[in-house]
């Protein structure tokens, strides 16, 4: 099997910077608009269905100050990761409690379980490092974080 690559799944035109000060509600649908308006074969009140259905299970904030929501999709060619950076952390129902402000939302088409796994399983690797999370806080812009993360997957091939 292929090493796993995100910048397979990546594309910095789907990393939202600087997400507005929001409620956990208002974030999932200003997601769902962004993600809509960049992927015009997603329908943006399935996707808002499909995160808040998820998030009703168990949060998908794993802690750290990071959330990886993630949904099965139809309409969508392919695997995406959508990312996206708040200003300031929010109230998320994280597992350790602690205020969000790092989103790696995971949306796959529905025959595409097996690789959902396997990216979200490649992204909670990745991300499983303080340093790692201090340095996408610092990003100084959406190229400046798309770059990091790229970087991060090379460094863990």
């Amino acid at each position: 099997m292929p090493v796993l690559r995100l910048a397979d799944y990546l594309r910095d035109d789907l990393v939202i910077f600087d997400l507005p000060q929001l409620d956990k509600g208002e974030l999932m649908r200003s997601f769902a608009a962004e993600v809509a308006a960049r992927l015009p074969n997603v329908d943006e009140a399935l996707l808002l269905e499909r995160l808040n259905e998820r998030e009703e299970q168990q949060s998908t904030g794993i802690g750290h100050g990071l959330a990886l929501p993630h949904a099965m999709l139809p309409g969508l060619e392919r695997t995406v990761v959508v990312v996206g950076r708040a200003s300031r952390g929010l109230d998320f129902d994280a597992l350790d409690a602690q205020p969000v402000d790092l989103f790696l939302l995971l949306l796959s088409p529905p025959e595409s379980s097996r690789d959902h796994l396997r990216v979200l399983a490649r992204l909670a690797r990745i991300l499983d490092d303080e340093e790692t999370l201090a340095r996408l806080r610092t990003a100084a812009d959406a190229g400046e974080l798309f770059a990091l993360l790229l970087a991060e997957d090379a460094r863990h091939a």
